[in-house]
């Protein structure tokens, strides 16, 4: 049933121009990815080799959602018959003849009858897709840019993995927004609390070679002809490593208890010699799980977990004042 649906949606979510341009629609990448994380234990699987080399041939460059609606004015309207006309035969016969003028010869609209077949199948598409889980994905595809909308992705399958990979005793939170001490907000993409440490994680999802070291303050990615530079993700987590510090008041000796991760997705190739703790998305749950030193007692777990969970019920909150801080930020540099 569910190959079935996803057949269907590709259908629905890839337009004509997608398979002209041999790229699919963002929203259907989001459903072949799906596909393949959900057979990513059985890689033999044709559904899952199939999914991988959709996604790896058609994906590299998904084709935005539009920014307008969908509006059906491709369907040809009926066509209207015209006047009928009067045909008098000569004076000597007595029968009036009434013929109806031929209809006008239409043209084939192949989009409109492919639209009308699909239509019915909408409802359950999206109901499809919201069993699947894929809510958060669809706004940030709907409302958000290309850069957001990849970020959303890799941040969503490192979620899965962890959720999968990681026992019970691991709390994980997904992006927080805290403090830091100097009174600024900052957001983290994932934490994931334990007995053996606090796992601060940095999501990128880059494509391309990823060149850089553990000190340089600027990492470049080239991809084909197309490089350019940005900041080392290392030094970007620290401020993230710090808010964390900072919310659960932690002491200097147990600040060094907060390890720090950057985790690419599998579209990265890292070309340079990196840190342990930088790693690809597959590999974070093994990562963490290398840490079996207990560390943290229950209690401190359960004061931990309570304040976590305060920055996670005022998240909405906390999220347009960061906003408001970005913005101001990049008025103030412009």
């Amino acid at each position: 049933m569910r190959c079935w649906l996803l057949s269907l949606s590709l259908l629905l979510l890839s337009s004509p121009l997608a398979y002209s341009q041999q790229q699919y629609t963002e929203a259907a990448c989001i459903l072949l990815q799906q596909q393949i994380e959900r057979f990513s234990h059985q890689p033999q699987l044709s559904t899952y080799q199939d999914s991988k080399r959709q996604f790896d041939n058609h994906c590299q460059n998904p084709l935005p959602a539009p920014d307008k609606p969908l509006v059906l004015t491709n369907i040809p309207a009926k066509p209207t018959v015209p006047a009928a006309n009067t045909v008098t035969m000569p004076a000597s016969a007595t029968t009036t003849v009434t013929a109806k003028a031929a209809p006008p010869a239409q043209k084939l609209d192949i989009g409109a009858m492919m639209l009308s077949l699909i239509t019915p199948y909408i409802p359950f598409v999206i109901g499809g897709l919201l069993l699947l889980g894929l809510p958060g994905l669809l706004i940030a595809l709907l409302f958000g840019n290309k850069a957001r909308f990849k970020g959303a992705m890799a941040e969503r399958q490192l979620h899965r993995l962890l959720m999968r990979d990681l026992p019970g005793a691991y709390q994980h939170y997904r992006n927080l927004i805290l403090e830091t001490a100097q009174g600024d907000l900052t957001e983290v993409d994932h934490l994931v609390l334990s007995p053996y440490g606090i796992f601060v994680i940095e999501v990128k999802n880059y494509q391309g070679w990823i060149f850089g070291s553990e000190h340089q303050p600027q990492w470049t990615v080239q991809h084909v002809k197309r490089k350019h530079s940005f900041q080392n993700p290392l030094q970007q987590n620290s401020k993230h490593t710090g808010a964390v510090k900072f919310a659960l008041g932690l002491s200097l000796q147990d600040s060094r208890l907060v390890q720090s991760i950057v985790a690419f997705s599998d579209r990265a190739e890292l070309k340079t010699p990196l840190p342990a703790q930088v790693c690809y998305i597959r590999l974070v749950a093994a990562y963490i799980q290398q840490f079996k030193q207990p560390c943290f007692n229950d209690t401190q777990l359960r004061q931990f977990s309570a304040r976590l969970n305060v920055a996670a019920d005022n998240k909405k909150v906390l999220r347009k004042r960061h906003l408001q801080q970005v913005k101001m930020k990049t008025e103030n540099d412009t």
